[in-house]
């Protein structure tokens, strides 16, 4: 039985750290290990986390950077795999016996997520659109981040071997993450199951750093973009190239939005028929 990694960065999650803890401890798969990463919570975070005894957890105090501190516990997990769950969010009780399966079973794949179902200020399933392999994935990526973080189960020697991890991308590192993998080839898996209880609340980024999260996205889709632009080998490359770079123009003059033009070249590049992984 290979050794999971759960990471879990906590920041001020008093309110329901001890609900995400039971859920990976009550695992049916067993050979796990815990990480959680304290973000400098100044609330009882900590001593809530302290105070739950069981030798698989790992406590990490942090000060409080986000993204110095998920990669603080990327360092400190010792599994073949990692997964990934949030301070306020549930995992179900056969989540990681599902996706080991999954990994064991695809060796090229190197990570894996899984539907949600949300609850707190919405009741909803989440992710549905999608599964298994996910073909052309860099090039789908594209058009948004529509990987649940928390559902993540990434395999750790495909991150070591290529020097992955998560970058200053504010309130976007899982989709820049996500971005990084596929761009040197990995392969992802949608698993069409619900294995996570995705908590929606006021306090989440989604709702306090919404502008500050779609800059950031736009920001990670030009990235794809133009890296997408620089791999094309199709006879319209010298065209493409000229209409986005007269599109850049356009926004510039502010007549037009970035949003926009990611939704344009994603066109044109789908009627090319010529996809890069």
């Amino acid at each position: 039985m290979p050794l999971i990694s759960v990471l879990m960065c906590a920041y001020n999650a008093e309110s329901y750290i001890s609900d995400a803890i039971s859920s990976v401890l009550e695992q049916s798969y067993r050979h796990l290990e815990l990480i959680i990463v304290d973000d400098g919570s100044t609330d009882k975070t900590l001593t809530i986390a302290k105070n739950i005894k069981d030798e698989r957890i790992r406590l990490i105090p942090c000060h409080h950077d986000y993204i110095s501190s998920l990669n603080k516990g990327l360092r400190a997990c010792k599994g073949f795999y990692i997964a990934r769950i949030d301070a306020d969010d549930m995992m179900l009780p056969h989540r990681l016996q599902t996706q080991v399966d999954v990994m064991i079973q695809n060796p090229d794949i190197a990570a894996c997520f899984s539907w949600a179902t949300t609850f707190g200020l919405a009741e909803e399933a989440i992710g549905n659109h999608m599964s298994g392999i996910i073909e052309h994935a860099y090039f789908w990526l594209l058009t948004g981040n529509y990987l649940i973080h928390p559902t993540a189960m990434i395999r750790k020697d495909f991150l070591l071997h290529n020097r992955i991890r998560y970058k200053r991308y504010p309130y976007a590192e899982d989709y820049k993450l996500w971005a990084d993998i596929t761009r040197v080839g990995g392969q992802i898996f949608m698993i069409p199951e619900p294995l996570l209880k995705y908590r929606m609340s006021q306090t989440q980024v989604s709702y306090v750093h919404h502008a500050g999260q779609s800059d950031t996205r736009l920001t990670i889709q030009q990235e794809i973009l133009e890296e997408l632009l620089s791999r094309l080998r199709h006879p319209t490359r010298v065209q493409l190239l000229r209409i986005y770079h007269g599109l850049l123009k356009l926004n510039q003059a502010t007549l037009m939005q970035g949003d926009e033009i990611i939704i344009l070249m994603y066109k044109l590049l789908r009627r090319t028929k010529f996809f890069v992984n």
